[in-house]
């Protein structure tokens, strides 16, 4: 007895809009497409290359020609940028135009060997400059972190300096004393609006006050002053106090031809 095999019950489900959709996108991959994906993303690497100068410009890690860091973010915005001349080198060299003369195009191995070379050829430094770029855009955000998780604190700079007018006439009956100029200079950084910085220059012995000065701050939070004092006996002590913000400077010149003494530290 012969039996027949049961017929498989089915139903054929009809086309719905997303396979319209599927199919339209299948459509797309061809060589010729992926050729054309491939000149778009290699022009744009090349056209938003720029955008790895503006972070580093923005972060402050960088001026016109060189970098404005040193230490470890220096380096890491070394590396930024020659991340970012290699992708645009391997996007320009992914752009670089290929003659062929011997691809008859009647024959669909040679065409299919064309496309696949091009690919191939094209794909890989397209596929390098894209990460290049990414990774220089990475190291320049690391880059402003480091610089400024190693940066140095805004503190303040002085600088005293007492220079000879004129020495002591030789003569034992000459009463001419010799004197002295007196030069302060500080400068004090990172000051808020409403904050000022004073520099005192003082007699030590008498605690008479010489020059004094009172400044606030530029729009970059900087604060700059220059007193001078002349005529002063050459031997004569004096101090120099200097405040800004929360700190404070003091400077002590004696008597003799020491060096002037000079000490920062912070104030409430």
């Amino acid at each position: 007895m012969t039996t027949e095999p049961a017929a498989v019950a089915g139903t054929v489900r009809p086309v719905s809009d997303a396979d319209r959709t599927w199919a339209t996108l299948a459509r797309e991959l061809t060589p010729a497409q992926s050729l054309q994906r491939m000149d778009t993303a290699t022009d744009r690497v090349v056209r938003t290359v720029t955008i790895i100068g503006t972070l580093l410009g923005g972060f402050g890690v960088f001026g016109a020609t060189k970098p404005t860091v040193s230490g470890p973010a220096r380096w890491i915005t070394v590396a930024a940028v020659v991340c970012a001349a290699a992708a645009v080198a391997c996007a320009l060299a992914a752009q670089i135009l290929t003659i062929s003369k011997h691809v008859n195009p009647e024959n669909l191995a040679q065409v299919r060997a064309w496309y696949k070379r091009r690919i191939e050829t094209r794909g890989y430094p397209t596929r390098a400059a894209t990460f290049l770029l990414l990774v220089a855009a990475v190291l320049a955000g690391a880059a402003a972190v480091v610089a400024l998780a190693t940066a140095t604190p805004n503190e303040p700079t002085i600088a005293v300096t007492r220079a000879l007018d004129h020495a002591a006439p030789v003569s034992a009956t000459a009463t001419t004393p010799a004197t002295a100029t007196i030069t302060a200079e500080v400068t004090f950084r990172g000051l808020t609006s409403g904050q000022t910085a004073s520099v005192t220059v003082r007699a030590t012995a008498t605690g008479q006050v010489l020059a004094s000065a009172t400044v606030t701050p530029a729009t970059d939070g900087t604060a700059t002053r220059a007193l001078t004092v002349t005529g002063l006996p050459a031997a004569e002590p004096v101090t120099v106090l200097a405040r800004g913000g929360t700190e404070q400077c003091r400077s002590s010149l004696g008597t003799g031809s020491a060096p002037p003494a000079l000490s920062c530290q912070k104030i409430s």
